[in-house]
């Protein structure tokens, strides 16, 4: 016989996380939490809730949770902080992130209840449909309108959020709900993803037969452990290179025989397309090989217009790999390797150079501060070919491309796996990580990490954009791009007021021992952050 138990609404969500294994709520309180609060007094064994004072903090410390292999949960206060907390939403959903948001609602009710409007902003805080704000940026969305929804809503919303293509969910809680009793249902709902049909298996396996010089593209390949594997052994049976061996996350080992910088596509006579929505740039590269593309969702549907090419569009997880049954090409497996081989001894020769200037170049920073051997979180600068990774070791350039979330990001999966991080970010990206929040949460829950800001001046995307699409223009020709420049301050220097530890540095020598005592300070559990400043060029 089913077991039930009668708590509030806000007593059977939080039971029902603390049952699916979540042990961290990332919250911004609001008027709207005060049965959850009293729920967690009653019952300290409740996931614990971790007070951040920013909704961008708070919902990127949460997509940080799940990058380390956890459920992020998020609670956000009504319309504000939804809106606060929407563009890292948006990119866990572009990235496919797992995420629960949870979010208050205005009392809809002016009297008769405890919970009924009492301050004046009740009023004005209602939304003709708050769902709707997030709407393109969640997989779903639910407002638990009685009490007795609330299991089903719960369960419903943690199986949508894990099953694949995986992603952000949106569940609201009004303030009357909350407090009121229900019963509390043990709803199964498993997670689910979609397998390779026989069909398009033979098809992919007819193809990489016929083919001397195939080639694999991945950008999240490397996001669950099992499909890192899958991707390594299918890559070094075929024997074929893997372009994007680190992107969003790491796919295949930096040190791999077949971790390969760059290769002109037209040489390929196959692309195998791995977890990877934009392989390449169609306006700088012309394929003109079949591609089989292997993607929880080939179509990226969510992207309005997609004119990627795709042979055999397989709608399964990378593990399809495993099931594909080919042999190896030797003779460009040779080629390949020494290539790899070269690109290695170019990119020692290219690091003794940077060196020896004054100036400190960005390829140079991003291989000091890979010498620290710690988990990279990366906002854009950091060139992650001049390290060495493995499974876990780097997240970066999540696909929407909203700014200011590897700061909470890289607390999250410090919280949710103990590993040394280092956060890197550009000047821009540092500011709109809103620091303060980061700092406050880092030292009031002793999480010592180190953040290296690329410090180069200004907006260099938005430069470059100037120069692409106006190669022959005036900017270009005068080095002076207004809009796209920065003063300088010490930004990183506010760390002191939380009892950090800060250092700008402008040569190759500062900057080599201001990340050392950075990172001893990291080491003796505190926040470090270097500024540095960096030339202008990737």
């Amino acid at each position: 016989m089913e077991q039930t138990t009668i708590r509030t609404s806000a007593g059977v969500i939080l039971h029902g996380l603390k049952e699916r294994g979540v042990d961290k709520i990332f919250m911004v309180s609001g008027t709207d939490y005060a049965a959850f609060i009293e729920e967690k007094v009653r019952d300290p064994s409740l996931p614990d809730f971790v007070v951040v004072p920013h909704e961008i903090t708070a919902a990127s410390m949460a997509l940080g949770y799940s990058l380390a292999g956890k459920l992020g949960v998020v609670a956000v206060h009504t319309i504000p902080g939804t809106l606060n907390a929407l563009g890292v939403i948006s990119n866990a959903f572009t990235s496919r992130v797992p995420l629960l948001v949870l979010a208050g609602r205005s009392p809809y009710t002016e009297e008769g209840s405890p919970a009924s409007r009492n301050l004046r902003i009740h009023w004005t805080q209602e939304a003709k449909d708050q769902g709707e704000l997030g709407r393109q940026y969640t997989k779903w969305d639910f407002e638990i309108r009685d009490p007795c929804q609330t299991s089903t809503a719960l369960s419903r919303a943690v199986q949508i959020a894990l099953s694949e293509p995986r992603g952000p969910v949106y569940l609201t809680v009004p303030r009357e709900v909350s407090i009121k009793e229900a019963r509390s249902n043990q709803v199964t709902m498993s997670p689910y993803e979609p397998g390779p049909s026989r069909k398009s298996i033979g098809e992919a396996e007819r193809l990489i037969s016929e083919s001397e010089k195939p080639v694999i593209i991945a950008w999240r390949a490397g996001r669950r452990r099992e499909w890192y594997d899958a991707l390594q052994r299918f890559a070094e049976k075929l024997g074929a290179p893997v372009l994007n061996y680190v992107g969003e996350v790491v796919n295949y080992p930096s040190k791999g025989k077949l971790a390969l910088d760059r290769l002109d596509l037209r040489e390929a006579d196959l692309l195998i397309v791995v977890e990877s929505e934009v392989p390449w740039i169609p306006k700088r590269v012309k394929v003109n090989s079949p591609v089989i593309k292997i993607d929880v969702e080939p179509s990226h549907s969510y992207i309005p217009y997609y004119g990627f090419r795709c042979d055999v569009c397989i709608q399964s997880t990378p593990l399809a790999l495993d099931e594909l049954q080919i042999k190896g090409k030797d003779r460009w497996t040779e080629e390949i390797e020494e290539r790899v081989r070269r690109q290695r001894e170019e990119k020692t020769v290219e690091v003794t150079r940077f060196q020896s200037s004054q100036k400190v170049h960005p390829r140079l920073l991003s291989w000091y501060v890979s010498q620290l051997h710690s988990t990279i979180v990366n906002e854009y600068p950091f060139n992650p070919r001049y390290g060495d990774f493995e499974f876990g070791q780097y997240f970066g350039d999540l696909a929407e491309g909203y700014l200011g979330w590897a700061l909470g990001a890289g607390l999250g999966i410090k919280m949710g796996s103990d590993r040394d991080v280092i956060i890197t970010t550009g000047d821009g990206s540092f500011i709109f990580g809103v620091p303060e929040a980061f700092y406050y949460v880092a030292a009031s829950y002793s999480l010592p990490v180190m953040v290296v800001i690329y410090d180069n001046g200004g907006w260099l995307a938005s430069a470059e954009a100037v120069e692409e699409v106006f190669p022959e223009g005036l900017a270009k020709a005068k080095k002076v791009f207004p809009g796209a420049d920065f003063k300088r301050y010490n930004i990183g220097e506010t760390v002191k007021a939380f009892g950090g530890y800060f250092k700008l540095a402008e040569s190759p020598d500062e900057v080599k021992a201001a990340l050392n005592e950075g990172w001893h300070n990291v080491k003796k559990g505190n926040i470090s952050v270097v500024q540095v400043i960096v030339e202008k060029v990737r």
